[in-house]
């Protein structure tokens, strides 16, 4: 019953931080797509000025994307001063949320007589930043593919004998993953092709989709097609989103407007996005298990019984090492529970921190700390997001040098090498794993 308590204070306090997150980022998109011109000019006490350094012909969505910068420094100073209040306080951690909404809102409208140059400023740090983002999300999704490719093929009996639903399920999910790619990639090619560029970055995508599928599928690799085909569909939609940022119309058809095209490849890559932060927010720090040496994978570790044993984690499986998968015997139940995983996924807890998370805790001083620091990258990630990763100064991604959209287009070009090339290294260490059996 404790556990049960334990786990649901510390996801209610979760949830609250994240509530903080979009309420705030809410409340920005909504002022600045409703009315951005009654903010910008009020001047009852001083003149706010939001179109310094905007584009003449873009103003409204200059006003926009700074209301956003606005709201995401206010978040990113509240996470980061969390980060570190939470460490030595639990109490901080799960009170407080008067405070905390006021702290994030009441800042941003503070901040929207500041200037525009620094946030444009701090718009640049949080487009660096979001790659590290994209890198967590890939390596989360990697974790994810292999969880379910190793759940769904354990074998279930009922009273008539095995039990054939997870098999099923297992074709519906890889065949559902497969469309989703080939669609995409038909969307790709009729429209985001006509430059050299474009045509370089989906062929690739397609070639290493089609590679890294049949070798999968390979008996001395043994990881089926429904963990290829989830990679595989990713790989295509990052494709996609950093074709997005291309200045160039013949590769990008939105780079011309603000609006219309623009706005529902927003909506797409929010709903993936929201749909990842849940994700997170309700494992908590158990994710970290894609770093930690002794860690099950982030659904596995919800298993009573895996029949794979203590499976190797991504972190394992990428330096090659060589995990034993035998259950430890039932005599070794202290150890058992020694190295087993705790709410937060994560094995060794100090004695301190196991102390501090009781029934009545939101989690251990490093889960707490760590949580804060995962929402200081979400709040990144979400202000690229809300403005397209495009200009500072609201201009369509066609117009102007086009320096701030090619970098956004190769930081999330990148992070989609750096995903595949993890997944074929996860690949590459299944096949020699297997060779030695």
């Amino acid at each position: 019953m404790n556990g049960v308590i334990k786990a649901t204070l510390a996801q209610a306090t979760r949830f609250g931080h994240l509530l903080v997150l979009l309420a705030t980022f809410a409340l920005a998109v909504i002022i600045g797509q409703s009315s951005p011109n009654r903010i910008n000019g009020y001047n009852y006490y001083t003149q706010i000025d939001l179109l310094q350094g905007c584009d003449p012909n873009d103003g409204d969505s200059c006003i926009y994307r700074q209301l956003i910068y606005r709201a995401s420094f206010s978040l990113a100073l509240l996470f980061f001063l969390l980060a570190l209040l939470v460490i030595p306080s639990d109490y901080v951690n799960k009170s407080f949320w008067v405070p905390k909404f006021g702290f994030a809102i009441g800042l941003f409208i503070a901040f929207w007589w500041g200037e525009n140059n620094f946030f444009s400023g701090w718009s640049e740090f949080a487009r660096v930043v979001s790659f590290f983002w994209l890198i967590v999300q890939g390596l989360l999704l990697i974790d994810f593919s292999h969880d379910a490719h190793d759940i769904l093929m354990t074998e279930r009996t009922n009273g008539d004998g095995e039990d054939a639903t997870p098999y099923r399920l297992y074709l519906v999910v890889s065949f559902c993953c497969y469309f989703l790619a080939v669609l995409g990639l038909v969307y790709l090619f009729m429209n985001y092709t006509g430059c050299g560029l474009g045509m370089f970055f989906v062929i690739l995508t397609l070639v290493v989709g089609v590679i890294t599928s049949i070798v999968s599928m390979l008996n001395q690799v043994n990881k089926g097609i429904l963990t290829p085909g989830i990679v595989f569909a990713y790989s295509v939609f990052m494709c996609w989103y950093a074709l997005l940022s291309h200045p160039d119309e013949d590769c990008n058809p939105t780079a011309d407007s603000n609006n219309g095209q623009q706005n529902g490849a927003m909506a797409v890559v929010c709903v993936v996005s929201f749909v990842i932060l849940i994700y997170c927010v309700s494992n908590g720090t158990k994710i970290l298990n894609i770093f930690n040496p002794n860690g099950e994978g982030v659904m596995m570790s919800y298993q009573d019984n895996p029949t794979s044993g203590y499976r190797a984690n991504l972190h394992n499986t990428l330096r090659g090492d060589n995990v034993t998968t035998t259950q430890p015997a039932s005599g070794d139940a202290e150890s058992n529970q020694v190295a087993s995983t705790t709410d937060s996924g994560v094995a060794g807890s100090s004695s301190a921190d196991g102390a501090a998370n009781g029934p009545d805790s939101s989690g251990t001083a490093h889960e707490r700390f760590f949580f804060h620091v995962l929402l200081f990258l979400a709040t990144c990630y979400c202000t690229m997001i809300l403005t397209s990763w495009g200009q500072t100064n609201g201009a369509p991604a066609a117009e102007g040098s086009g320096r701030q959209q090619r970098e956004s287009m190769w930081l999330i070009i990148v992070s989609q090498w750096v995903f595949l090339l993890l997944y074929i290294r996860v690949l590459q260490v299944s096949y020699n794993n297997n060779a030695e059996a």
